[in-house]
């Protein structure tokens, strides 16, 4: 019997960890990985210098991979040891193939220039140095979503991301995303002497890498006692918890024992820091204040310093004429360079000749018609971070491969639910092209379609159940052949005994009564949490 073939397009995070999970639940499988580039560590796996994730390691981990516990060292933090810094993350995934001995299954070097439908499951069109065709049974892409760069009509010259930075330029950077930001801030630093405005239709939301209550990293605070309390109520409490945070931030560092971890700033450069991340965040949109933020803490440092200048946006398409931020005037500017940070593309549409487009897939990641397709890697996350959350995309799709799951009859019915759905929730943001997802939420639809939710009935303790609710959130809580129960147990709660109550008696008062009239959520999303049927040994 000729074995079945397994073809994975692109080797970044989300690549390895499917191509890990499909060889050990798929035995008799043929898989093959394709790479175009010529390493393993993917898209920041050796990023520009001085980078540093927004996500800490410790949630950012595969959860079959696990090297970081959720205790925060005071003597790191000023050194954000925290967090990946320059191309730690990339040595991980090159631990990850050698500890799982992934290299034989991937071929780098290798473009997949075409993909089509075959009566016998895919064909591929793969140039490695001589083009040639292949047919695959099953198809997972894995290649993700890439910064897109907005191409505007002007002759004023084009910058990107990738491009070497200049130096003694007047830049403007559009777009309020962590990738603006972060941009920006690199564009901004003092040896470069550039003069960099940031323009802005509307507001953002910073937030602090490490936060004011104890100095930890603000992924620490985040338990699934807080994710539990509906989204209205989370919002309307968590904007004003930060407006509170952003105006007495000292005092919240005093009382709630944040340690030092260097010479106090500048008392003006405070508050001047705190005026503009106060002002950004009143003038944030309200359908995205609670989900959509940008963890660039250096671009707030910048900003207070005068290296980056907040501007409106354009007045006309000359790119000279702005508006400021508050829209009472209009500002001349004359830059040498544009960087128009705005939007995402998935290269999907090119890559199948228009046949294939994100908005097809349910949950971002089974095909609402072919069931042999998938994507792993292209939910955006507004807050969380990919690869954790591509290691449970890639559970669900190798456990349907391997027959753990069967794919439900009406997915296509369900499918056009869920779409609805995902607009009403992100009515800003352009679903056709992306999937976005609050990343906690999104994963417990995952894991309640695999049976790995951590209820107190699968965990089976009681103190087990009441840790994961307030220790850090993270992909390590779910039930399935990676949890850790020891390890479970051993892990650090965070939030602070007076934050807890609090949300305690919301949840009891305000959260659960607010959900009975709500009819405990939105019904229409009942067909997505139906846990897929098990397939009988």
């Amino acid at each position: 019997m000729t074995a079945q073939r397994l073809a994975i397009i692109g080797a970044g995070c989300s690549g390895l960890v499917t191509l890990k999970l499909a060889r050990e639940r798929l035995p008799d499988w043929e898989i093959v990985c394709f790479e175009k580039g010529g390493t393993t560590v993917g898209r920041w796996g050796n990023p520009y210098p001085n980078f540093v994730s927004t996500s800490t390691k410790y949630t950012t981990q595969f959860a079959c991979h696990r090297k970081w516990d959720s205790s925060s060292d005071p003597a790191q933090r000023q050194a954000k040891g925290d967090f990946f810094l320059n191309d730690e993350f990339g040595r991980y995934l090159l631990d990850f193939v050698a500890t799982h001995h992934l290299a034989p299954h991937i071929r780098l070097h290798t473009t997949i220039r075409r993909i089509a439908k075959d009566p016998q499951g895919w064909r591929l069109w793969i140039d490695d140095g001589a083009a040639r065709e292949e047919v695959f049974d099953r198809l997972v892409i894995c290649t993700g979503l890439h910064d897109k760069v907005k191409a505007l009509e002007t002759s004023i010259p084009h910058l990107t991301p990738f491009s070497p930075l200049p130096e003694k330029k007047t830049v403007v950077v559009y777009g309020g995303g962590e990738s603006a930001a972060d941009f920006a801030h690199r564009l901004a630093a003092p040896h470069l002497g550039n003069r960099v405005f940031l323009s802005l239709k509307t507001g953002i939301r910073v937030s602090p890498r490490y936060h004011p209550i104890r100095g930890v990293p603000s992924d620490f605070l985040r338990n699934r006692l807080l994710l539990s309390i509906h989204p209205d109520l989370r919002n309307l409490f968590g904007q004003k918890f930060v407006e509170a945070r952003i105006r007495h931030q000292r005092k919240f560092e005093k009382f709630f024992g944040r340690p030092s971890t260097g010479p106090a700033p500048d008392a003006a450069f405070l508050a001047k820091r705190s005026h503009w991340d106060a002002k950004l965040t009143a003038r944030a949109k309200d359908e995205l204040f609670n989900v959509f933020h940008t963890k660039s803490d250096g671009f707030l440092d910048a900003v207070a310093a005068g290296r980056i200048e907040i501007i409106g946006p354009p007045c006309d398409e000359s790119h000279h004429r702005f508006h400021d931020f508050d829209q009472t005037t209009k500002l001349e500017v004359t830059p040498d360079l544009i960087c128009p940070m705005i939007g995402f593309s998935s290269g999907l549409s090119e890559l199948s000749g228009g046949e294939i487009l994100i908005s097809d897939f349910h949950l971002g990641s089974l095909h609402a018609r072919h069931d042999d397709l998938f994507l792993v890697g292209f939910a955006r996350p507004i807050i969380g971070n990919i690869p954790t959350m591509s290691e449970m995309q890639a559970k669900l799709v190798t456990g349907i491969l391997a027959g753990r799951f069967q794919r439900p009859a009406d997915l296509a019915d369900i499918h056009a639910v869920g779409r609805a759905k995902l607009r009403r929730m992100f009515p800003t943001l352009n679903t056709e092209t992306i999937h976005p997802v609050e990343m906690i939420p999104y994963c417990d639809q995952l894991a309640l379609l695999m049976g790995s939710l951590p209820t107190l009935r699968r965990v089976g303790s009681f103190r087990r159940w009441l840790k994961i609710q307030l220790a850090p959130v993270s992909t390590l809580q779910y039930v399935d052949e990676d949890f850790d129960p020891k390890e479970m147990d051993e892990q650090v709660v965070h939030s602070p005994a007076l934050i807890t109550g609090i949300l305690v008696l919301i949840k009891l008062l305000l959260d659960i009564p607010y959900k009975l009239l709500k009819g405990r959520g939105d019904r229409m999303m009942r067909p997505t949490s139906l846990p897929l049927t098990a397939s009988r040994p």
